[in-house]
C-alpha cells in the first residue's frame, strides 16, 4: 500500500502537466461570463500539487488573458480565515496590483473596526486602512471622537467630486451602517467590498472590455483547521458560500482544497447551476516518467516498471530511485531489479544491500527509534556484521526516518517487510534485551525529578514488554515499574499503557483472572483521578458484574468493588448512587462478619461522611454515633480508629456550627491520639492543624496559629522539613495569615510550600498545582498582576495535565485567570477563558456562585463591546442561578443594574424599569441609603423616568443622588452626569433659574478633574445659552469661545458642532456691534 504524500517538487522539477484541469480552466474563463455566479473547485489529497496549480492557471492568466483581473488569498494564513482580515488582504493584493479604490468598504469597515474595539484608538499601527489618504483619515477621526454620523456625511460632501459621485451612485445610508451592531456591519462587508470592486471594473479600461476577474483560494480545508469538533460542519466556510461569492456577480472563483464540496446536496440546490468541481489526481504517469529522467533514470522499462509500482505516489518513486543510485555503485541496473508488488520491491530492494546491512536493519527494525548511542549497542550485542561506527553511513538511505531530536527509525512499509524475513526468536531476544535496557532506566527514580527521558523509557520498555513478556508476567511487570509515576500524577502517561494492557489481558486471560481485576482496578483509579469518572464508572461496573458472576457478590473483592463505586459516586455528586451502594456494602457485611464487627463501624463511618458531603447531618450523625459506639466497644476507647471517628464527629458539628461539640471532640481524639501514638506522632500533628482549623473557621487566630505552629514543629521533627505534609501545614498557615491581611507573611509561607512540594512531588503534581494558585491570588489581591499571572498560567498548566481539561479546579484557575486579564485591560484574553471555564462546567453539570459569575463577567464583556444581544442572555442565565440559589447580593444587583442598562439603551423602558428598582432595593439594604453606587442607581432610574415623560417621578431621585453625593463629598463625573440631567430636566420644566447653579457646579467640577472633551463643551454651550437667552451676551460669548476652543482642539475643524458655536458667537458680535 502506498505511503505519502511525499515533497517532490524540487526546485529544479518541473511543473506537471495536469492537462484536464487546465482544460476546464480554459473552457471556465471562456464561460464565465455566462454566469451570475461561477465557482470552479479543485480538490485532492495533501502534496498531489494544488497550489502548483493554481499558480500555472494564474500564469495562463498573465501570458493570455493580461485583461483579467485576479488576485490570490491562500488560507494557509491563519489570519485570512475570518470575513473581515480576508477582505482586508484582498483589497490589499488587488489595490498593489491595480490601484483600485475601496471607499465605501474602508469606511464601513473601519466603523465595524471600531465598534469591535471601541476602547481602542485607529492608528497606523493597528488599523490596516489608515494609510488611505486624507479622506479615510478623517473619517477615521471622527470615529476615533465618536462622532455622530452626519459628521462622516460632512466629510463625504467635501471630498474630491469622483468620491462624492460615487457615494451619491451607491446610495448608501451611513447613518444606518454607524447604527448597526458590529454583527451585523460584518455580514454586510462583502456587499461593500463588492460595490466598491463592481465600480473599479466599470471605471476600468482594460476590465471594462469583458468585466471580468478572478479570485483564487487556496488551501480551503484550513477554514476547518482545530474547528471541527466546533459547531456545524458548514458553518466554518458560511461566509464564503453564502455571504462573500453572492455578494459578488460577475466574479469568477477558482478554489482549492482536499475535499469535494458537499454545497449542492447539504447546502443548496441552486449551487448545482454555478459550482463545478475537478479531482487532482495522483501523479500521471507522464510526470512520474519525467521525475525519473530529472533523477537520472532513463531506461524506459525501468521507468515503467517503477511507475507501475508507485501507483503514482512519490514516495515510493524516491525508494526506487534509492535503490536505483545503490546499485549503479556496482553495475548498471536493469529493469528486473525492481519488483511488481510490495514484496518483490522489498526482496528486489534490500538483494542489493550486503548482507551485514540487511542484519543491521532487521535489528533496528524492532525498537520504534534510536539514537546513535543505542545504535552501537544495538550492533555491538547482536553481531549484525555492520560496523558499530558506521552511524552516520546507515541514516543516509532514503527509509531511514529522522527527527528533530536526532532520533532515527525505519520507515514504517520497510519496518512491516523487515519483520517479516526476520527470525521470530531472535527478534522475541532483541525485545528482551531492549525490555531490560529500558528497564534499568526506570530503577530507583526520584519522583520528583521525573523526566521526559523516563517517560519515554516507561513507553518503550512497555512496547517491549508487549512482545517479550506473557500476559501474567506484563501485568506484574508493570505494576512494579509504574508506581513512581502514579505517586507523580503522571497518570497522562500511564493511563493508555493500562488501557492497552488492558486489552492485551482480557484477550490472553480469563475475565475473572486476578491480572486483568488489578489492572482494570487500577485504570479506573486513573481516570478517577484524572477526572474522568464515567469511564472509572465503566470499569468499576464492569469489574462488579464480572466479580458477581465468577467469585459471587458476597466475595470480599466485590465489596472493594462497590466500596470504590460508591467513591466515584460521590466525586460526582450522584449521592443516592453511592448511599445505595454503601447500603448494599454495610448489609453484606453485617450479614457476613456480625453487626459489631470493626468492618461494619469502617462502612457506618464512611456511609456517615457521605451524608453529611450531603449535608444530611441528622442521618449523618447516628451512623457515626453507631460506628464509634461499636469501635470503642471492639477496639477500646483508646484507639486509633476511635480518634478518626471523633475526629469525623468533630467535623460534623463544626459544619452545623456546633463549636462546642466540635471542640469537644476534637480534643478528644487528640487526647487518644497523643496517649496512644505519643504527642510527637504525625496523626497528632494532623489533628492539631484540624484543631487549628476550627479556631481559624471562629475568627480565634491567635490559638489557631499556636497549634498550627505545634503541628508544624511535630511534622518538621518527626517526617523532616522535606515532607508533604510539612508542605500542606505552612499552606494552611499562609491562608490564616491571609485572612488576616498579613499578605507578606502568607506569601513567604506559600513559597516554603511550594519550594517543599516541587522538591519531593515535582513540579507537575496537583498539590503544586494548588500552592501556585493561591500564591497567585495573594499577588492578585494585592494587585501585583505581573507576578500573579505566570503563576496562575503555570496553575493551570498542571491541572490540565495531571486532571485532564475537563475538571472544576482548571475551570476555577480559568475563572480567575480571566478576572486579572480584565483587571489589566487584556479583555480580548479573558473571553476565550471564561467560554472554556463555562463549558468545563456546562460538561461537569454544575450550576453554583462560580458558574453566575462567569456568566456575569462574559456579559460584562460583550456589553463593554456592545454586543448586548450576547450579553442578554448571559446575565439572565446568571441571574437564575443566583435566584434558583437564593442569593440576594451585590452581585445580584450588579446584574440587575447591568440588564437594566442594556434595556434602557435599547429603549425597552417596561423592562428596566422594574431591573433598576430591583438593584436600588438590593443596594439600598446592603450598602445603606448613602452609598455612591445607590446614587448611581437613583440617577439611571430617574433618567429612565425622564425619558418615558415621567418628570414628577424623575425629579426626587435626581436630587436624592445629588444629596447623597453631596453627604459623601465626592466630585466625580458621575456628580457631573447627574447635575447635568437635573439642569435638562429644569429647562424641560421651564425651571430656567434652577438649571443655571446646576451647570455651574458641573463646570467646576470638569475644571477641578482637568477634563476636556464634547460633555463640557456642551455643557458651556448649554450655559452660555441660558445666559444667552436673558441678553447677559457678556457671559455668553468667553463660555462659547471655551467651547470653541475644546472642540476645535479635541476633534479638528471638521467637527460638526463647531459650526453651531461659531454661528452662536457671530450673532453675538453681531450684537453687539449693532448695539455700538
Amino acid at each position: 500500500m502506498p505511503i505519502g504524500p511525499t515533497t517532490y517538487f524540487g526546485k529544479d522539477r518541473v511543473f506537471v502537466d495536469r492537462e484536464v484541469c487546465i482544460q476546464t480552466f480554459r473552457e471556465n474563463i471562456q464561460n464565465s461570463g455566462n454566469l451570475e455566479y461561477n465557482v470552479l473547485f479543485y480538490h485532492g489529497i495533501a502534496g498531489i500539487g494544488k497550489s502548483k496549480l493554481q499558480k500555472e492557471l494564474q500564469k495562463i492568466l498573465d501570458d493570455e488573458y493580461p485583461e483579467i483581473l485576479w488576485a490570490a488569498i491562500d488560507l494557509n494564513t491563519k489570519t485570512y480565515r475570518e470575513v473581515g482580515t480576508f477582505l482586508i488582504a484582498l483589497r490589499n493584493k488587488i489595490q498593489e496590483k491595480y490601484k483600485a479604490k475601496f471607499y465605501l468598504f474602508n469606511i464601513a469597515h473601519a466603523i465595524y473596526w471600531k465598534k469591535l474595539h471601541p476602547e481602542i484608538p485607529l492608528l497606523e499601527e493597528n488599523y490596516p486602512v489608515i494609510k488611505e489618504g486624507k479622506f479615510v483619515s478623517k473619517i477615521i477621526d471622527v470615529l476615533n471622537e465618536f462622532g455622530p454620523a452626519r459628521s462622516i456625511w460632512d466629510i463625504i460632501n467635501n471630498a474630491p467630486e469622483n468620491i462624492k459621485r460615487f457615494f451619491k451612485e451607491q446610495a448608501i445610508d451611513i447613518n444606518k451602517i454607524v447604527a448597526m451592531e458590529a454583527s451585523e456591519i460584518e455580514k454586510l462587508l462583502p456587499g461593500f467590498f463588492a460595490a466598491d470592486f463592481t465600480s473599479y471594473l466599470g471605471m476600468n479600461s482594460k476590465a471594462c472590455m469583458n468585466s471580468k476577474a478572478y479570485i483564487f483560494i487556496d488551501t480551503y480545508e484550513a477554514l476547518w483547521d482545530g474547528l471541527r469538533n466546533k459547531g456545524g460542519f458548514h458553518e466554518k466556510d458560511e461566509w464564503i458560500r453564502e455571504n462573500l461569492i453572492p455578494n459578488m456577480k460577475g466574479v469568477s472563483w477558482v478554489i482549492c482544497g482536499r475535499n469535494e464540496l458537499l454545497w449542492v446536496p447539504e447546502c443548496d440546490e441552486d449551487w448545482k447551476m454555478y459550482l463545478e468541481q475537478h479531482p487532482v489526481d495522483e501523479l500521471p504517469e507522464s510526470y512520474c516518467q519525467e521525475f525519473l529522467e530529472d533523477c537520472g533514470i532513463e531506461n524506459k522499462d525501468i521507468q515503467n516498471v517503477i511507475i507501475k509500482a508507485s501507483e503514482g505516489v512519490p514516495y515510493y518513486l524516491n525508494l526506487s530511485v534509492d535503490t536505483y543510485e545503490k546499485i549503479s555503485k556496482k553495475r548498471q541496473p536493469v529493469s528486473e531489479d525492481f519488483g511488481k508488488t510490495q514484496k518483490e520491491i522489498f526482496n528486489t530492494f534490500v538483494k542489493y544491500l550486503n548482507d551485514n546491512e540487511i542484519r543491521a536493519l532487521k535489528v533496528l527494525s524492532v525498537p520504534n527509534s534510536w539514537d546513535r548511542a543505542l545504535f552501537e549497542i544495538l550492533m555491538r550485542k547482536f553481531d549484525s556484521g555492520y560496523p558499530a561506527g558506521a552511524f552516520s553511513e546507515l541514516i543516509k538511505f532514503s527509509f531511514i526516518k529522522k527527527d528533530t531530536d536526532g532520533k532515527c527509525s525505519v520507515h514504517q512499509l520497510m519496518r512491516k517487510s523487515l519483520k517479516e524475513f526476520h527470525d521470530p526468536t531472535d527478534r522475541k531476544n532483541i525485545h528482551k534485551y531492549l525490555l531490560d535496557f529500558y528497564s534499568k532506566k526506570l530503577e530507583n527514580i526520584d519522583i520528583k525529578e521525573i523526566t521526559p527521558e523516563h517517560e519515554n523509557a516507561l513507553t518503550e520498555a512497555f512496547y517491549h514488554a508487549k512482545e517479550a513478556l506473557e500476559a501474567e508476567e506484563l501485568c506484574e511487570w508493570f505494576i512494579s515499574v509504574s508506581g513512581p509515576f502514579d505517586r507523580a500524577a503522571f497518570w497522562q502517561l500511564t493511563t493508555p499503557i493500562y488501557e492497552e494492557m488492558l486489552q492485551i489481558l482480557e484477550t490472553e486471560l480469563e475475565p475473572g483472572h486476578k491480572s486483568v481485576l488489578i489492572t482494570r482496578n487500577n485504570l479506573a483509579s486513573s481516570y478517577c483521578n484524572m477526572g474522568k469518572y464515567e469511564k472509572a464508572l465503566s470499569l468499576y461496573n464492569r469489574s462488579l458484574e464480572i466479580m458477581e458472576k465468577v467469585l459471587g457478590p458476597q466475595h470480599p473483592f466485590a465489596t472493594t468493588i462497590l466500596n470504590n463505586l460508591a467513591v466515584v459516586y460521590s466525586k460526582v455528586a450522584e449521592y443516592e448512587k453511592a448511599r445505595f451502594l454503601y447500603q448494599m456494602v454495610l448489609e453484606i457485611k453485617e450479614k457476613s462478619l456480625g453487626p459489631q464487627h470493626p468492618d461494619v463501624a469502617t462502612t457506618l463511618n464512611d456511609f456517615a461522611t457521605l451524608y453529611s458531603n450531603m449535608k444530611k447531618y441528622e442521618k449523618a450523625l447516628p451512623l457515626y454515633k453507631r460506628a464509634l459506639e461499636i469501635r470503642e466497644k471492639t477496639l477500646g476507647t483508646q484507639n486509633s480508629d476511635v480518634a478518626i471517628t471523633l475526629n469525623n464527629l468533630a467535623t460534623l458539628y463544626r459544619e452545623i456550627e456546633d463549636c462546642e461539640k466540635a471542640m469537644h471532640f476534637y480534643q478528644r481524639s487528640l487526647d487518644i491520639n497523643e496517649k496512644v501514638l505519643g504527642p510527637q506522632h504525625p496523626d497528632v500533628a494532623a489533628t492539631l492543624n484540624n484543631l487549628a482549623g476550627l479556631y481559624r473557621n471562629v475568627g480565634e487566630y491567635e490559638k489557631a496559629l499556636s497549634l498550627y505552629n505545634r503541628s508544624l514543629e511535630i511534622m518538621e521533627k518527626v517526617l523532616g522539613p522535606q515532607h508533604p505534609n510539612v508542605a500542606a501545614t505552612l499552606n494552611e498557615l499562609a491562608v490564616l495569615y491571609s485572612e488576616i491581611g498579613e499578605y507578606e507573611k502568607a506569601l513567604l509561607f506559600y513559597k516554603r510550600s511550594l519550594e517543599i512540594s516541587e522538591l519531593v512531588l515535582g513540579t507537575q503534581h496537583p498539590d503544586v498545582a494548588i500552592i501556585l494558585y493561591n500564591l497567585a491570588v495573594i499577588y492578585h489581591t494585592m494587585t501585583e498582576y505581573k507576578k500573579a499571572l505566570p503563576l496562575y498560567k503555570r496553575a493551570l498548566e498542571i491541572r490540565e495535565n495531571v486532571l485532564g481539561t475537563q475538571n472544576s479546579d482548571v475551570a476555577i484557575t480559568l475563572n480567575v485567570l480571566a478576572t486579572l486579564y480584565i483587571q489589566i485591560g487584556e479583555r480580548e484574553k479573558a473571553l476565550p477563558l471564561l467560554q472554556k471555564s463555562l463549558e468545563i462546567y456546562e460538561v461537569l453539570g454544575i450550576q453554583n456562585v462560580d458558574v453566575a459569575i462567569i456568566l456575569h463577567l462574559l456579559a460584562t464583556l460583550y456589553r463593554n463591546v456592545g454586543e448586548h444581544e450576547k450579553a442578554l442572555p448571559l446575565y439572565q442565565k446568571a441571574l437564575e442561578i443566583y435566584e434558583v440559589l437564593g442569593i440576594q447580593n451585590l452581585d445580584v444587583a450588579i446584574i440587575l443594574y447591568n440588564l437594566a442598562v442594556i434595556y434602557h439603551k435599547m429603549a425597552e423602558y417596561k423592562k428596566a424599569l422594574p431591573l433598576y428598582k430591583r438593584a436600588l432595593e438590593i443596594r439600598e439594604k446592603t450598602l445603606g441609603t448613602q452609598n455612591s453606587d445607590v446614587a448611581i442607581t437613583l440617577n439611571d432610574l430617574a433618567a429612565l423616568y425622564f425619558q418615558r415623560g415621567e418628570d414628577e417621578k424623575a425629579l426626587p431621585l435626581y436630587q436624592k443622588a445629588l444629596e447623597i453625593y453631596e453627604v459623601l463629598g465626592m466630585q466625580n463625573l458621575d456628580v457631573a452626569a447627574t447635575l447635568n440631567n437635573l439642569a435638562e430636566l429644569y429647562y424641560q420644566r421651564g425651571e430656567y433659574e434652577k438649571e443655571l447653579p446646576l451647570y455651574q457646579k458641573a463646570l467646576e467640577i470638569y475644571e477641578i478633574l482637568d477634563i476636556q472633551n464634547l460633555t463640557v463643551s456642551m455643557t458651556l454651550n448649554n450655559l452660555a445659552e441660558f445666559y444667552y437667552q436673558r441678553g447677559e451676551h457678556e457671559k455668553a460669548l468667553p463660555l462659547l469661545e471655551r467651547s470653541l476652543e475644546i472642540l476645535e482642539n479635541k476633534f479638528g475643524p471638521d467637527c460638526p458642532y463647531i459650526e453651531m458655536i461659531e454661528n452662536k458667537i457671530f450673532k453675538i458680535l453681531m450684537t453687539n456691534a449693532s448695539t455700538s
